[in-house]
């Protein structure tokens, strides 16, 4: 991919969408795109059909996220808003702006409808709804040449780090690391370029932004010295007066499959960084000096290997390869975490297999076994890689959703159920599965969410099984 220098138009449009809209049926749903399983209610229908088009803001200078050139949206966000418009079926204009910060502005003042590739902020959900996230890239930063390798963001807490303004980790971070030293700057190249001047330590910015930037203009200055714990999730934000638009790119996100995703990235993202270790044994002395040397960083390795073993065993479910309930039970501490401090959304799917104990009593505990373990592919094959999938206890299963609302995890849910009612298994004919989802809401702790999933589930075992129910989300359990 080569360089692409910034061209900017003072006036400018550019159509995604293609496809005219069709009649509205009055039912209270109807089927659009009937190849793509797109199914929108008569209401949401009726506000695609007096909006004739959607008007959308990007980041125009953060390749390979995106980039306006000579007016046109190139990059990750042009090929997946091209694609999600596509199975809306409705023409999207690009309003072009000269920052992301601009775009933030454009977007408050209701000049777009959408904004391509957000992460979701306290800030931003004053004026902004999100629907959930479809992408995730570790944050990493980019420093010169002569500096060492960063494993932990702590370790340049007292460095002058470049962060983007309008950049949703510039308040995120602030509110981790209060004394963290930010330098807003006006775009990743011109953090870039500080950098190289020694006038920043580092550049903080998305994994492939900055793997993008170094391999076409940075080569032998600067080096990307790390990837941080810290994930940019980005989805679609939709403007939030006009609730229903959230909503219908949540089903359209629900169509995307993977592999679609998967040559979108690939098109787009090439990753290059610095390994965290560099082993140099080449001037090992010697004699008895050099052997006991050779043979203390061979027992250190070996030591090492054995415990990554064990912790990967501690947290992993024998029969499955997925997590056991130790890993689940991190995860959701962590998810509620980010949502008590933050306001993160996120959703939980509490999955049971219908009439089990048939199964073991008809053809015996092996293939019950067989049963549990090609469902947990099933599943594992079938979800985002964000979320978290575990073996809760038995035959039973959890899901964690980050940034899932109570819609996407009930279409994430019916999503599986229908994948799993139409798979042919080797040993017997059918298995269906019973699912309840519950959506994280202000008071709840991780047993009262797993409560609240618990009573959707066994909702949809009463009512028949092979059914997704959702909870009536209370605040307490015994509300």
């Amino acid at each position: 991919m080569r360089y692409l220098t910034q061209s900017m138009p003072i006036i400018a449009v550019i159509l995604v969408g293609f496809l005219p809209l069709p009649g509205f049926a009055e039912q209270e749903l109807v089927r659009k795109n009937s190849a793509e399983g797109l199914v929108l209610t008569a209401e949401e229908q009726r506000y695609l059909q007096q909006k004739q088009q959607l008007s959308m803001c990007v980041n125009p200078d953060a390749m390979p996220i995106g980039k306006i050139e000579a007016g046109k949206n190139i990059g990750l966000s042009a090929d997946f808003i091209h694609l999600l418009a596509e199975k809306i079926n409705i023409p999207v204009l690009l309003i072009p702006s000269q920052s992301w910060l601009e775009s933030l502005q454009l977007a408050e003042q209701r000049q777009c409808d959408i904004l391509v590739l957000a992460m979701a902020t306290p800030e931003r959900k004053k004026f902004l709804d999100f629907t959930d996230d479809y992408l995730s890239f570790p944050l990493a930063i980019a420093v010169s040449n002569k500096q060492k390798f960063i494993s932990r963001i702590e370790e340049v807490l007292d460095k002058q780090l470049g962060i983007e303004k309008g950049d949703a980790y510039a308040e995120l971070l602030h509110l981790l690391y209060p004394a963290i030293d930010l330098v807003e700057v006006e775009s990743l190249h011109a953090g870039l370029d500080k950098v190289s001047r020694n006038q920043l330590y580092g550049m903080i910015r998305t994994l492939p932004d900055i793997s993008y930037a170094l391999q076409n203009q940075y080569i032998g200055e600067l080096k990307i010295a790390g990837k941080l714990q810290q994930q940019s999730n980005l989805g679609i934000a939709t403007r939030n007066d006009e609730p229903l638009l959230v909503g219908i790119f949540n089903k359209a996100i629900a169509q995307v499959s993977e592999q679609e995703r998967r040559e979108i990235i690939n098109d787009w993202v090439v990753i290059k960084y610095e390994s965290a270790t560099d082993y140099s044994i080449g001037r090992v002395a010697v004699g008895v000096f050099g052997l006991i040397f050779i043979f203390l960083l061979y027992h250190y390795w070996q030591l090492r290997k054995y415990n990554d073993c064990l912790r990967c065993l501690s947290i992993t479910d024998k029969l499955t390869n997925i997590n056991n309930r130790l890993k689940l039970d991190q995860q959701l501490d962590d998810a509620l975490h980010l949502a008590q401090r933050y306001q993160f959304d996120f959703s939980i799917i509490l999955i049971d297999i219908d009439h089990f104990k048939n199964i073991n009593d008809k053809y015996g505990h092996l293939i019950g076994d067989y049963a549990i373990k090609t469902l947990a592919q099933l599943l594992s094959h079938n979800i985002r890689q964000i979320d978290t999938l575990g073996r809760w206890g038995g035959e039973e299963f959890l899901i964690i959703c980050p940034g899932q609302t109570a819609d996407g995890g009930l279409l994430l849910a019916e999503k599986l159920r229908s994948i799993i009612d139409k798979h042919s298994f080797e040993h017997f004919a059918h298995l269906s599965c019973s699912f309840g989802v519950a959506a994280y809401v202000e008071g709840n702790n991780a047993d009262i969410l797993l409560k609240r999933a618990d009573k959707a589930l066994y909702k949809a075992k009463n009512q028949g099984r092979n059914q997704v129910f959702t909870s009536a989300e209370p605040a307490y359990p015994d509300d």
